[in-house]
Protein backbone atom coordinates (compact mmCIF):
# COMPACT_ATOMS: atom_id res chain seq x y z
CA UNK A 1 0.00 0.00 0.00
CA UNK A 2 1.08 3.61 -0.88
CA UNK A 3 1.98 5.86 2.24
CA UNK A 4 -0.40 8.70 2.06
CA UNK A 5 0.52 12.13 1.47
CA UNK A 6 0.89 15.61 3.06
CA UNK A 7 -0.33 18.26 0.40
CA UNK A 8 2.37 20.95 -0.70
CA UNK A 9 0.42 24.40 -0.73
CA UNK A 10 1.94 27.36 -3.32
CA UNK A 11 0.91 30.97 -3.85
CA UNK A 12 0.70 30.73 -7.67
CA UNK A 13 1.46 28.00 -9.78
CA UNK A 14 4.36 25.92 -8.79
CA UNK A 15 7.50 25.73 -10.51
CA UNK A 16 7.46 22.59 -12.75
CA UNK A 17 9.77 20.60 -10.69
CA UNK A 18 8.54 21.58 -7.00
CA UNK A 19 7.17 18.55 -5.31
CA UNK A 20 3.53 18.61 -4.98
CA UNK A 21 3.26 16.67 -1.67
CA UNK A 22 5.39 14.75 1.32
CA UNK A 23 4.54 11.48 2.54
CA UNK A 24 2.94 11.15 5.69
CA UNK A 25 5.22 9.25 7.16
CA UNK A 26 7.87 12.05 6.59
CA UNK A 27 5.74 14.61 8.71
CA UNK A 28 3.90 12.90 10.32
CA UNK A 29 6.59 12.59 13.26
CA UNK A 30 6.45 16.30 13.42
CA UNK A 31 2.80 16.70 14.33
CA UNK A 32 3.30 18.20 17.67
CA UNK A 33 5.44 21.05 15.57
CA UNK A 34 2.85 21.51 13.29
CA UNK A 35 0.21 22.01 16.08
CA UNK A 36 2.47 24.64 17.41
CA UNK A 37 3.32 27.00 14.46
CA UNK A 38 -0.19 26.75 12.53
CA UNK A 39 -2.58 25.94 16.10
CA UNK A 40 -4.30 22.68 13.79
CA UNK A 41 -3.47 19.35 13.71
CA UNK A 42 -1.97 17.68 10.14
CA UNK A 43 -5.41 16.07 9.11
CA UNK A 44 -6.89 19.63 9.40
CA UNK A 45 -3.80 21.01 7.89
CA UNK A 46 -3.99 19.11 4.94
CA UNK A 47 -7.72 18.93 4.47
CA UNK A 48 -7.03 22.85 3.60
CA UNK A 49 -4.38 22.20 1.28
CA UNK A 50 -1.00 21.37 2.87
CA UNK A 51 1.58 23.98 4.20
CA UNK A 52 3.46 26.38 1.72
CA UNK A 53 7.60 24.84 1.18
CA UNK A 54 8.81 27.20 4.05
CA UNK A 55 5.87 26.27 6.78
CA UNK A 56 6.46 22.66 5.53
CA UNK A 57 10.44 23.47 6.32
CA UNK A 58 9.68 24.62 9.30
CA UNK A 59 7.69 22.07 10.89
CA UNK A 60 9.84 18.92 8.93
CA UNK A 61 13.15 20.77 11.03
CA UNK A 62 11.05 21.08 14.24
CA UNK A 63 11.22 25.06 14.55
CA UNK A 64 9.30 27.70 14.13
CA UNK A 65 8.37 29.21 10.88
CA UNK A 66 10.43 31.74 9.35
CA UNK A 67 9.79 33.43 5.77
CA UNK A 68 12.35 32.35 3.10
CA UNK A 69 12.66 32.33 -0.24
CA UNK A 70 10.71 30.40 -1.89
CA UNK A 71 13.16 28.63 -4.20
CA UNK A 72 15.27 27.84 -1.18
CA UNK A 73 12.42 26.13 0.30
CA UNK A 74 11.19 23.91 -2.21
CA UNK A 75 15.23 23.18 -2.79
CA UNK A 76 15.48 21.84 0.81
CA UNK A 77 11.91 20.56 1.13
CA UNK A 78 12.92 18.14 -2.41
CA UNK A 79 16.23 17.05 -0.76
CA UNK A 80 14.42 16.34 2.81
CA UNK A 81 12.06 14.02 0.74
CA UNK A 82 14.87 12.62 -1.44
CA UNK A 83 17.15 11.30 2.11
CA UNK A 84 13.79 10.22 3.38
CA UNK A 85 12.91 7.81 0.55
CA UNK A 86 16.73 6.74 0.65
CA UNK A 87 16.04 5.59 4.20
CA UNK A 88 18.28 8.58 5.52
CA UNK A 89 18.43 8.26 9.50
CA UNK A 90 16.36 10.91 10.22
CA UNK A 91 15.40 14.23 8.62
CA UNK A 92 17.59 16.27 10.81
CA UNK A 93 20.13 14.31 9.50
CA UNK A 94 19.12 15.20 6.20
CA UNK A 95 18.81 18.90 6.80
CA UNK A 96 22.14 19.16 8.49
CA UNK A 97 23.22 17.84 5.28
CA UNK A 98 21.80 20.43 3.60
CA UNK A 99 23.24 23.06 5.78
CA UNK A 100 26.07 21.89 5.37
CA UNK A 101 26.24 21.90 1.45
CA UNK A 102 24.45 25.61 1.67
CA UNK A 103 27.45 27.20 3.75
Amino acid sequence: MADRTFPILYPTRPPADAPRSIPWSLVAPHKDRADRNHGQILERLAERGGLAPCELLAVLEDRPHRRMHLEDAIRQVRALIEAFELGAASVRDGAERIEATDA
